[in-house]
């Protein structure tokens, strides 16, 4: 309606719940560009009064575009079932800021579906190395820059300025999943202690500030503390010289050196004088040495400390289980796909912590079906079903299975997939809740195949039943969607790096993806823990409780490579590997 998003969202409906205006901040005093809120609202109403036809007539036309499918203006030629990465990439070079990292102008978001992709087809091989540097930088940047929490760990909302540095400083669960995901894959290639640090502070965080009692994940901690945004996160050069007080004199000698590391001055680098604590990327050669990055541990552990003392931003204490469920993913993901074992184990234990919590709080008995279903969060009574939660849920569901071998969450996984195609798809569109009563009302929106705030339910769910058509074939999304199936490369190649998600789901052919059945008793074997990184989201693994050490890959049709032993397993996959590399 006005030619651009943002937040907060105003949307004004009639009494029957239809919109009929909306925008996008109004302040509480007029400005030049925008009435103040109070003065819409007059106007608002005195239209209603004196021309109620007319706002409905605005009401019916509204909801027809919404309703209206999105149609592709200009057809992507491309041969193959999708184009390669490489020449993705390629068509994204012009777009690409090769000074600070990411895409485009600020505010900067972080891309997580689309850097996941990038990692997934680097580690693949898909991606030329002078294509993949862009990718591998913008990552460092963010986890130096202050988008990334230095003192506790965590990522912020998103950056306002284009280095990187400068985060609206909101923390949402969503992104915690999102930069978890990215770091697990990012750091079998790039082995920085950045990155591995990373998943440690976050995963600290997300245990020590973001759980609840009843064992479920909170849904964010706010920007603001007493009235100030970035108050709590943010420090004065004064500030920061006071917590060498407690340093070892060979740190105290070189506080000049780290007042340039971490982009302090007296200045500041944000608003009052207060400095975005960051990691100066040119300087990271003083501090990329084993020694230089031990003392930075040190000093982001003293600004720790010393923040503790401040009052801190609010955090919103409602669980909302499609965010949840997007975390034990990528607790997941940490499992399998982080080379370190301590790391992995930090991961396992808070999924252990929470993985009961989500059950109890995000699962009811419907009253008149007797059906278990999914509420959206745990501060309604009343409401529909999402689409979202639904597909985070049983992504969330065959992830855990993977990695821990347990039968029940496979079979979770398989009946809320079952439970979601005969409850949210139409005419081969999902939509955003449920087609059976309790449904959003007036109207229901198909769920978008875009990543917004983050990833695209609909592609994360068109990617798991890719993977699971493996394990039943009539779960192939070709079969499930129809003909929407072959039109959703058009609409992912408009705009790649929004639609992340979608690339994750398309790049592979459908042919490519395995099943890989061995004993379950291998997840206590190392040799095997060690192997699994390699299997990527094109594999999806499956165990045996039999007592043969059998194994077997398959299609969705047959079995290609069955045997015997770990052993000859390994020996399979570095002979794989010999054939690759020559």
């Amino acid at each position: 309606m006005t030619g651009r998003g943002g937040w907060p969202l105003t949307v004004i409906l009639t009494p029957e719940g239809k919109p009929f205006f909306a925008g996008t901040y109004f302040p509480k005093v007029a400005r030049k560009d925008s009435p103040s809120f109070m003065d819409v609202l007059k106007q608002i109403n005195q239209a209603f009064k004196t021309e109620p036809q007319a706002i409905n007539d605005s009401a019916n036309k509204l909801l027809e575009e919404i309703n209206k499918p999105i149609e592709i203006e200009k057809k992507i030629e491309f041969g193959g079932h999708f184009p390669a990465p490489s020449a993705i990439m390629n068509a994204l070079k012009g777009y690409a800021d090769s000074a600070n990292g990411g895409y485009g102008k600020a505010p900067k978001f972080p891309h997580f579906s689309f850097y996941e992709w990038g990692c997934e087809q680097i580690l693949e091989g898909m991606i030329p190395k002078e294509q993949g540097q862009h990718l591998v930088e913008t990552i460092e940047r963010m986890m130096m820059g202050g988008l990334f929490d230095h003192a506790k760990g965590g990522m912020h909302r998103y950056s306002t300025d284009d280095k990187f540095l400068v985060p609206h400083f909101e923390k949402m669960l969503y992104d915690q999943a999102g930069l978890l995901k990215v770091l697990s894959k990012v750091c079998q290639f790039y082995p920085s202690p950045l990155m591995f640090d990373g998943i440690l502070q976050t995963i600290d965080y997300l245990r020590t500030e973001m759980i609840s009692d009843e064992g479920y994940f909170f849904s964010s901690q706010d920007a603001d503390s007493e009235g100030t945004e970035g108050l709590y996160f943010t420090y004065s050069k004064e500030e920061f010289e006071a917590s060498f007080e407690s340093a070892p004199p060979e740190q105290k000698i070189k506080l000049d050196q780290y007042l340039g590391i971490f982009n302090i001055t007296e200045k500041g680098n944000f608003e009052h004088g207060l400095n975005v604590l960051s990691l100066n990327p040119a300087l990271k050669q003083q501090y990329y040495t084993q020694d230089g990055w031990q003392e930075i541990r040190e000093i982001r552990g003293r600004l720790l400390e010393q923040r503790k003392m401040r009052m801190p931003p609010a955090t919103d204490r409602k669980g909302i289980s499609g965010w949840n469920y997007m975390v034990l993913s990528a607790l997941a993901d940490v499992v399998q796909y982080c080379p370190i074992d301590v790391i992995q184990n930090e991961a396992l234990g808070l999924i252990q912590q929470t993985v009961e919590g989500c059950i109890k709080e995000f699962i009811l008995t419907d009253t008149d079906s007797g059906r278990h279903v999914l509420r959206h969060t745990n501060t309604l009574d009343d409401q529909p079903l999402y689409f979202e939660d639904y597909v985070s849920f049983s992504e969330a569901q065959l992830r855990l299975f993977e990695v821990t071998g347990n039968e029940t969450f496979k079979k979770n996984a398989l009946d809320a997939i079952d439970f979601t195609l005969k409850n949210f798809l139409k005419d081969g569109v999902f939509h955003t809740t449920a087609l059976t009563k309790k449904s959003s009302g007036i109207f229901n929106l198909p769920a978008p195949l875009f990543d917004q705030s983050y990833r695209s339910s609909a592609m994360t769910f068109v990617h798991l039943l890719s993977r699971c058509s493996v394990l039943n074939p009539e779960l192939a999304p070709e079969v499930v969607l129809g003909d929407k199936y072959a039109q959703l490369p058009q609409f992912i190649l408009t705009n790649p790096i929004g639609h992340g998600e979608g690339l994750r789901a398309m790049t592979y052919p459908q042919a490519i993806f395995r099943k890989i059945e061995v004993p379950v008793g291998w997840l206590q074997r190392p040799e095997f823990i060690e192997m699994r990184s390699h299997f990527f989201s094109r594999f999806v693994m499956d165990y045996h409780t039999r007592t043969d050490e059998s194994y077997q890959i398959c299609t969705r049709n047959s079995c290609e490579v069955q045997g015997t032993g770990l052993e000859k397993f390994q020996e399979l996959f570095k002979m794989k590997d010999k054939t690759e590399n020559a």
